[in-house]
């Protein structure tokens, strides 16, 4: 165990799940049973909703390598940009929507048939798929009847397909055209990554998911895996009533404390084995052991929190909002502050050191991830500037009333401005995770009570908070020189 080892890349993982190697990523990935749900071949639709950061991204790619071994899956992985960048869209209807999604995904299986022959479509008469076509793959297993039309474009064109595809490649687009258990495994990633709260974007985004149920009751042999932020599917959600019939294939992925812990003990555990394969020290430590054991590789423990001494891992995982992707950044940014001052291991102290960086890191993401829904969300994020951080419910609202909309007016959130109030703007500060309730009952420093534990606070005037406080998370506070 060298000092350098707590400043390596791989030690807390690639921020970015669909980069991680398939080694990593399964030596730490933590499975929940709601998984059984998306690697069900039973279940042919399946959405993964989250909020950025927390794995969406890693779940496509862990389904993806589970089925690499099979010889009857086609597992394709695409961005929801690179589907839709096939070909643009003409029109703007909800039927010619749906109709045009469906177009691609068939053009992208027939390009992934075609790289698997080594073909490359150049021409867009044979990577296209024409809308048409498609209804008339019903009940048929759409690798056989995307093959046969396969074959038929490359005859249109009068190319001998036997100049062009070796034996083994014609046996296989063989197999492709008559073989029945062929089946093709779509994972479509980010189709919500530039998300406007606009129609056109509400539209186009609503259609594609409309467009996957119906191809998937249209034709056999077909599965689909998508992902999608939880903003962006409730707004769409209240604009497209017709996505009422895909809420039953929706998986909600979140992480517990206890949860976000055993991610970060399997990725310090699986580093430091795989670095020092031979070491006994490592060779005896599983994940079973004492947390303390594994904890101890990388951090200075217990860590001084609240009124108390805790793991590592719960103060991290409040920081970190219980996103695993802040998490990585958060400890990568404290272990390199502990490598500058001649450390080996992190401290409470190294995290302090840090949280301004990391706080301006957060304060980016939460734009990003949020100005689509109001347009003046610096304006609601920086009234709180310099203030303290815990509010009753009452001088919350006064802080509203008088920073924001005192001097700016109402702002329009999700779209919609009139009739709203100081109520309707803590709420979507408490939704995007900028304020959370606090247990005052609590003394743990660990209480902190998010959107998706209680939806109903801050909707209903006759109980706006069950007697609880509000907090400004702790991930903004020193960014915004909020006073402890």
């Amino acid at each position: 165990m060298r000092k350098e080892d707590i400043i390596s890349p791989d030690l807390f993982g690639n921020e970015a799940g669909e980069d991680e190697s398939e080694e990593i990523l399964n030596s730490y990935f933590v499975d929940k049973p709601e998984f059984n749900l998306f690697y069900s071949k039973a279940n042919r639709f399946q959405i993964v909703r989250s909020r950025k950061g927390v794995g969406k991204s890693a779940l496509l790619k862990k389904t993806q390598y589970q089925l690499q071994n099979d010889p009857n899956i086609i597992a394709v992985y695409v961005k929801g940009s690179d589907l839709a960048a096939l070909e643009p869209f003409d029109t703007m209807t909800p039927h010619e929507l749906i109709s045009g999604w469906q177009k691609r995904i068939c053009t992208k299986i027939t390009i992934e048939i075609g790289r698997r022959l080594n073909l490359a479509f150049d021409d867009d008469s044979i990577s296209l798929v024409e809308s048409a076509e498609v209804t008339g793959f019903r009940g048929r297993n759409l690798v056989g009847s995307l093959a046969d039309r396969l074959k038929l474009k490359l005859g249109k064109i009068d190319i001998d397909i036997k100049k062009i595809l070796s034996d083994n490649a014609q046996a296989l687009l063989e197999r492709y055209s008559k073989d029945k258990d062929i089946n093709v495994w779509l994972l479509v990633d980010d189709i919500d990554a530039t998300f406007l709260n606009t129609e056109e974007q509400r539209l186009y985004t609503s259609t594609f998911f409309s467009a996957c149920r119906n191809i998937i009751n249209l034709v056999n042999g077909l599965t689909i895996r998508a992902s999608v932020r939880t903003d962006v599917w409730t707004i769409i959600d209240q604009y497209d009533e017709a996505l009422d019939k895909c809420g039953q294939y929706i998986i909600d992925l979140s992480w517990s404390t206890t949860e976000t812990g055993k991610i970060l003990k399997k990725k310090i555990l699986s580093f430091y084995q795989r670095k020092y394969p031979n070491n006994f020290k490592y060779k005896n430590i599983s994940l079973d052991s004492p947390e303390e054991r594994i904890f101890e590789l990388v951090f200075i423990i217990p860590f001084p929190w609240g009124r108390g001494r805790v793991a590592p891992f719960r103060p991290i995982h409040i920081l970190s909002a219980g996103r695993p992707r802040w998490a990585a950044q958060l400890c990568k940014l404290a272990a390199k502050h502990a490598f500058s001052n001649n450390f080996g291991k992190i401290s409470i102290r190294n995290i302090d050191r840090v949280l301004e960086i990391y706080g301006r890191s957060r304060l980016n993401d939460l734009y990003k991830e949020h100005t689509h829904q109001c347009k003046n969300l610096k304006d609601l994020i920086e009234a709180f500037a310099g203030g303290p951080k815990k509010y009753t419910t009452q001088d919350m609202l006064k802080r509203i009333t008088d920073k924001i909309i005192k001097l700016c007016g109402l702002p329009k959130i999700d779209g919609e401005e009139k009739g709203k109030d100081s109520i309707y703007i803590a709420h979507f500060l408490f939704r995007i995770g900028f304020i959370c309730a606090r247990d005052e009952n609590d003394d743990t420093g660990l209480a902190f009570i998010k959107h998706e534990d209680r939806p109903h606070l801050l909707t209903s005037k006759v109980n706006l908070d069950d007697g609880l406080w509000w907090e400004i998370h702790p991930s903004y506070r020193k960014i915004l020189r909020i006073k402890y």
